[in-house]
């Protein structure tokens, strides 16, 4: 079985069959292990190592799908000049936080090619329905890979976890605002609490694995190197991100 360590190199890390099986295999145990292990330096070993990777995987994955469909969107759909400017404002960011995954702290995406659901299109507001409850989902995965990551003993990594859950919280609350409801209604992120914010996602609980997260969009009919469970079509990373905008007034495109 195909783990989640392994190299994807430029390109894509398995055959089409093998991507969900990649995705999910064995890292649940391994990151509950790590999760349950000594904090201290003197206690790591190989199992928070590898789920401090299999997390890293798990977010650039996700982030290949969040760059797909925020470049996407605006091409698909007439949306208000402001809307359009904080779409691709995300679109930029989130490409940034691949790039900063891969290229400084080794993460390897399953795939960069991604089946998108044709109804997440129809109209601004599934678009902004779907920002809502995915961007949740990135703020979730980020909660989980701070506490991994420190507790691997990486604090800067671990700081930058933290620096990508308040990205994606502003995602979640403009998107939120775009659909008229509440922007600023949460103290704390939620984790693995139920949901009871109105709007998209009310009563879905969180998740306490990155594993979670894949299972949580493929629910929705993404399909990560495969066909979803819903009509669509597939989307190249290496395509789109040629065409992710790039607006002149977002900055800290890197963290320090």
């Amino acid at each position: 079985m195909i783990n989640l360590e392994e190299s994807a190199g430029a390109g894509e890390l398995a055959p089409e069959a093998s991507r969900r099986e990649l995705l999910l295999a064995g890292g649940a145990s391994v990151l509950a292990a790590a999760l349950a292990a000594p904090t201290t330096a003197a206690a790591m070993g190989p199992q928070d190592h590898s789920a401090s990777q299999q997390t890293l995987n798990v977010a650039a994955t996700v982030e290949v799908l969040t760059t797909i469909v925020t470049t996407i969107a605006p091409q698909k759909l007439t949306l208000p000049l402001p809307a359009i400017d904080t779409v691709g404002a995300a679109a930029r960011e989130e490409l940034a936080h691949h790039e900063v995954l891969t290229r400084e702290f080794g993460a390897r995406p399953a795939t960069h090619r991604v089946w998108l659901p044709d109804a997440v299109f129809t109209s601004p507001r599934s678009l902004f329905e779907t920002l809502v409850v995915g961007e949740q989902i990135c703020i979730n995965l980020y909660l989980i890979a701070t506490t991994v990551w420190a507790r691997r003993g990486s604090p800067f990594l671990a700081r930058v976890g933290a620096e990508l859950v308040g990205n994606e919280a502003v995602h979640r609350a403009l998107a939120r605002q775009a659909l008229g409801l509440q922007p600023n209604d949460r103290g704390f992120m939620k984790y693995n609490q139920t949901d009871h914010a109105d709007g998209p996602g009310s009563g879905t609980t969180g998740f306490t694995t990155p594993q979670d997260a894949i299972q949580g969009f493929e629910a929705a009919g993404v399909g990560f190197g495969a066909k979803g469970s819903t009509p669509g079509a597939f989307y190249d990373f290496g395509t789109v991100r040629q065409n992710t905008p790039r607006p002149s007034f977002v900055n800290t495109l890197r963290p320090r």
